[in-house]
């Protein structure tokens, strides 16, 4: 009685265990890629000049904060170009003005609004570039 029971048992889990797996290969496959080393090149070069002591200061700074501060926190900026790297070029481009426009940036990076801005095709992000400021 007890050999039959214990056959019984195994017959089951046996022909149960091919449906006991929470995923099939299937669903699993697009994971295997997951741990992978991404050759991934963050460009943080930024162009420096020296003629303009406020904007070398400001450059500085935010180079400073793109090279060890925001690349610590991978790729998360809504925008192409980044936050970062609008700040440094509109900073470059207008001035005393570039700033009060990197904090406008600033605090446009969400997706609250996507309808405003075309997509970076590349990047799939939203296209928001630097443009000169008429005083």
């Amino acid at each position: 009685m007890i050999l039959k029971t214990i056959l019984s048992i195994t017959l089951i889990l046996g022909l149960c265990a091919n449906q006991l797996s929470a995923q099939s290969k299937l669903e699993t496959s697009g994971f295997r890629d997951l741990f992978k080393p991404v050759a991934e090149k963050s460009d943080y070069s930024v162009k420096i000049d020296p003629s303009n002591e406020f904007k070398l200061i400001l450059t500085a700074g935010f180079a400073f904060y793109k090279t060890f501060v925001s690349s610590q926190d991978a790729t998360k900026c809504t925008f192409y170009p980044s936050c970062s790297v609008y700040a440094v070029q509109t900073i470059q481009t207008n001035g005393l003005w570039g700033v009060l426009d990197a904090i406008d940036r600033l605090t446009r990076c969400n997706g609250i609004s996507p309808e405003k801005y075309t997509i970076h095709q590349p990047s799939q992000l939203y296209y928001d570039p630097v443009r000169k400021i008429r005083h």
